[in-house]
């Protein structure tokens, strides 16, 4: 099923903001090399990168009423029927991120009986690993830098580079 792309015009339905062929020219400009899988991996990863995307904690208000992040009002020097070139290039290496491994961005955790070694003879052990769904989640840094002038901040501060 192809891709219906947010221009910034409030797209009803859409579930990206960069068609496979724009992501797979991002991916050769910075990585050398197009993305690998077919058109309908790459179009499946783009709308996992474009619903992770939507969970992030963005300033500003959501121009339309139809669930995606983008566009928004509020922000300054940006016109709400914008989408940031900084907003299509994130989406392009999340969904970098998901082709290499599938759900990375959304991963499922299983938090119950879970063990931790403590003492074994002489042995002992201590976890050095947060514990929860935050901590098995992928963190790309190279998207999360390019979107730091929109993210507010865990506690709501605004997020600078």
């Amino acid at each position: 099923m192809a891709l219906t792309i947010e221009t910034g015009a409030g797209v009803s339905g859409a579930d990206s903001y960069i068609t496979a062929t724009e992501c797979d020219s991002f991916a050769t400009s910075f990585y050398g090399a197009a993305l690998s899988g077919t058109t309908a991996d790459k179009e499946a990863a783009l709308r996992r990168a474009f619903r992770f995307m939507d969970s992030l904690p963005w300033l500003g208000c959501q121009v339309y009423p139809y669930g995606q992040a983008w566009p928004r009002y509020g922000l300054w020097n940006l016109l709400p029927t914008v989408i940031p070139q900084a907003v299509k290039d994130a989406q392009a290496i999340f969904a970098r991120a998901e082709l290499q491994e599938n759900g990375c961005l959304q991963p499922q955790v299983t938090l119950a009986n879970q063990k931790v070694l403590v003492q074994a003879d002489t042995l002992q052990w201590q976890v050095v690993g947060g514990a929860g769904v935050a901590a098995s989640r992928a963190t790309v840094t190279a998207a999360l830098d390019r979107l730091k002038p929109f993210l507010a901040g865990a506690d709501g501060q605004i997020m600078r580079g």
